[in-house]
């Protein structure tokens, strides 16, 4: 849910906006064809623009921070929910 404090996430919510940033990125993907550990950029023909927009949508989604350095942790939906569901910094 947009505007939840991160350690209040579920992992609906993650996908949720997982599934609307891909969606603003990539409007033909259907991302419950993709399994869970696939490579996104790989599975979804994502150019590393396109990656880097799917990183910033998912954090302003999500009112949250995501350092450059943890990028390659949402290369996959399984990441993201990994790295996304843990306790972070919020960005007010």
């Amino acid at each position: 849910m947009p505007g939840t404090p991160r350690e209040l996430l579920t992992a609906e919510d993650v996908r949720a906006a997982v599934t609307r940033t891909l969606h603003q990125i990539a409007p033909e993907v259907d991302l419950a064809t993709v399994p869970e550990t696939a490579n996104l950029r790989r599975e979804l023909d994502l150019d590393s623009v396109n990656f880097q927009n799917f990183v910033i949508g998912l954090a302003k989604e999500l009112r949250v921070e995501i350092a450059e350095r943890d990028a390659p942790r949402l290369l996959t939906l399984a990441g993201c929910l990994d790295h996304l569901l843990r306790p972070h910094s919020t960005v007010d």
